[in-house]
């Protein structure tokens, strides 16, 4: 596996919550792909977690397997991103950096254990236990889920990032392992062609829905219009000897809904 140091790039360029959010499911994507890597014997210099070997336990399971590294895919994860991002430097990169590692602790706090029975007629007399990465698209909503929650903050002397707004009488340190940005998000309901935004009116949404897909939280509140549309396919095909098929052509009217 070749990689080769690249600073992730800031769409918007604003250190918004969406750009928090490229950093860090870009980070915890890096370690997630090494940690895997290494278990498989695809990245030289790593394999399994060689501290979880052997060792049996009083509660009647030892640990064997092949634990994921997580260890390595952090460390790994700091010196290929770090570096090059405090290289970079720019207005937005103690934000980068706090993001990147916040998806690599959204990696590591995932990290599951496994463990298999052994024993006569299927008893479990003896277990083996490892440690392994949980699925990546359960870290993906992790990291939604703390997009939905980014921390809006300052930058302050000494390379700290503090929340805007008061907390108990002052302003407070972003914890480690939540996102956060520096700008507000674009108006993603109004073409915008400064930020790079397309805007919502046209956009086809589903009128039944109460999520992101909806009408009512897709349109911005403008309503919708609603459009019969004709579809038509090839329908009731039979083979005919020989040797090709023949098809009606069916057609079927909907309703569908656009933005205003």
């Amino acid at each position: 596996m070749r990689l080769r140091s690249r600073r992730f790039s800031d769409p918007c360029s604003r250190g918004s919550r969406e750009t928090a959010f490229i950093y860090a499911v870009a980070s915890a994507g890096l370690v997630y792909s090494i940690t895997r890597g290494c278990s498989a014997g695809e990245v030289s210099g790593c394999s399994c977690d060689a501290s979880l070997k052997g060792g049996s336990q009083s509660e009647g399971w030892q640990w064997g397997g092949c634990s994921d590294d997580i260890r390595y895919g952090l460390t790994f994860g700091r010196k290929f991103v770090d570096a090059a991002e405090s290289a970079a430097g720019g207005h937005n990169a103690l934000m980068n950096l706090h993001n990147v590692e916040a998806g690599r602790q959204a990696a590591s706090m995932l990290m599951t254990t496994h463990c298999r029975c052994h024993g006569v007629s299927g008893s479990c007399a003896v277990k083996t236990c490892w440690r392994g990465m949980a699925s990546f698209d359960k870290v993906g909503k992790l990291l939604k889920d703390k997009y939905e929650e980014s921390a809006h903050v300052v930058e302050k002397s000494q390379g700290k990032l503090r929340r805007r707004g008061n907390l108990h009488g002052g302003k407070h340190a972003a914890h480690k392992d939540e996102l956060v940005h520096v700008a507000d998000s674009p108006d993603y309901c109004v073409r915008n062609g400064a930020v790079g935004t397309a805007g919502t009116k046209g956009r086809e949404c589903d009128k039944f829905s109460d999520g992101p897909e909806g009408c009512g939280s897709l349109c911005c509140g403008r309503g919708y219009n609603t459009h019969v549309v004709r579809h038509a396919e090839r329908c009731e095909c039979k083979f005919m000897w020989c040797c090709y098929v023949r098809c009606r052509v069916c057609e079927t009217l909907a309703d569908v809904q656009t933005c205003k």
